[in-house]
């Protein structure tokens, strides 16, 4: 069983290297650099200006909660295995537990990097941060490896079943890191070693009553897998992974604002497939609301615009690929419409959406009376989007043209 993970693994990791590669390109490197830059210096400028209080340790309850709840069991199981390794189930646990094991890692890696930025917070709040800082840690690894354990065991057939185990394990993380964050966190370490503790001493009697259920195993490991593919998809195309199509009857009153007529056939496609498709409109919507937030967050107005213009990019660039998106139909190759209409009515799209996201921005910065900054974000933002699909994205599509 080792030696089937380990082999697992390997083409595993092989296959989210290929992924990652595309992913992480130079452009959107480029832009998490510039983010987490921006990011550190938003978070210097709030930590000066906190102060011990109970809504203090509320808020950060609730972060370290979202981050606790982040991780899945990754089992790297397959569908076959529910006949072939049906008669070896119970030494099956062996390869569980180094799967347990590696799904360990990406978790402990993010809860440490997110302890350690609670050190000037600690600081700040009259505590010591060492001290401080290493109890938060240890808290946060106990409990994400009791949630392994519970994700663990969803995978058996146990006599004793709870309901919403995670969500239970959640709620008592959320109340021990309240009360550590508004008192000590040693609270908190306590609390989750004791949890820990426990669930340890009782594990090797549940595990011996539970048989391993294939069934559930499978389905949860191809729920995770689709998740991850459906995020590289975003950025790539992944085999074998199709886009869903909603109806979506709510936004059928913005298809009435494009006429039907000859003129604008590919105009009235384009924002018909904006909008029912299940890619571009969710990651529209997600960048948007991002952006709106961390603008919303900044105080410098030159900071605010970088920020804006970054984000007026990241969506630009990533909608590109939507031009594309019916050249392998061949119904619209025998459209009686002229060929300059496909780029100009993708232009006209592109345009509008960034215009949006660039009104959205600027409202923000005007609820919290940033005028100068709703000033920039308006002109600067403006010119940037006529730049970029003005010059940018045509220059793009036609290298992509050339090199097709």
């Amino acid at each position: 069983m080792i030696k089937l993970w380990r082999s697992r693994l390997r083409q595993h990791v092989q296959e989210q290297q290929k992924y990652l590669r595309l992913v992480f390109n130079d452009h959107f490197v480029l832009i998490l650099l510039i983010l987490f830059g921006g990011a550190l210096y938003a978070y210097s400028q709030i930590v000066k200006t906190l102060q011990p209080s109970g809504w203090l340790a509320l808020g950060l309850a609730l972060i370290f909660t979202g981050f606790l709840s982040l991780g899945q069991l990754a089992t790297l199981a397959e569908a076959p295995d529910q006949i072939f390794l049906l008669p070896k189930a119970e030494a099956f646990k062996t390869y569980l537990l180094k799967a347990r094991h590696y799904s360990m890692i990406l978790p402990g890696i993010l809860l440490t990097f997110t302890s350690l930025a609670m050190w000037p917070l600690f600081a700040q709040l009259g505590q010591d941060p060492a001290s401080g800082t290493m109890a938060l840690l240890v808290s946060l690894w106990l409990f994400k490896d009791l949630d392994l354990w519970l994700q663990f065991l969803q995978r058996y057939h146990l006599p004793i079943r709870w309901h919403h185990e995670r969500l239970i394990l959640l709620g008592i993380a959320f109340i021990a890191l309240f009360g550590g964050f508004y008192l000590h966190p040693a609270m908190t370490l306590l609390v989750a070693l004791i949890l820990d503790l426990v669930f340890r001493w009782q594990l090797k009697s549940v595990l011996d009553q539970g048989q391993l259920n294939f069934s559930v195993l499978i389905n949860l490991e191809e729920a995770r897998m689709g998740r991850l593919y459906r995020f590289y998809n975003l950025f790539t195309d992944v085999p074998g992974l199709a886009n869903s199509v909603h109806r979506r009857r709510y936004l059928d009153g913005l298809l009435k604002l494009v006429k039907p007529q000859q003129a604008t056939t590919w105009l009235f496609l384009y924002l018909r497939g904006f909008l029912r498709g299940g890619e571009y409109l969710g990651l529209y919507v997600r960048l948007l609301v991002i952006g709106a937030v961390i603008v919303a967050v900044l105080s410098p107005w030159w900071l605010v615009l970088g920020f804006a213009i970054l984000f007026l990019y990241m969506v630009g660039f990533q909608l590109l690929p939507f031009y594309y998106q019916y050249d392998d139909i061949v119904f619209v190759h025998l459209y009686p419409v002229a060929p300059e209409q496909k780029p100009a009515a993708f232009e006209q799209l592109l345009t509008v959406l960034l215009l949006i996201e660039v009104l959205t921005f600027t409202l923000v910065t005007l609820v919290r009376l940033q005028w100068l900054a709703a000033g920039s974000i308006f002109i600067g933002g403006g010119l940037f989007v006529w730049a970029f699909t003005r010059w940018y994205a045509r220059m793009r599509l036609k290298q992509h043209h050339v090199m097709i």
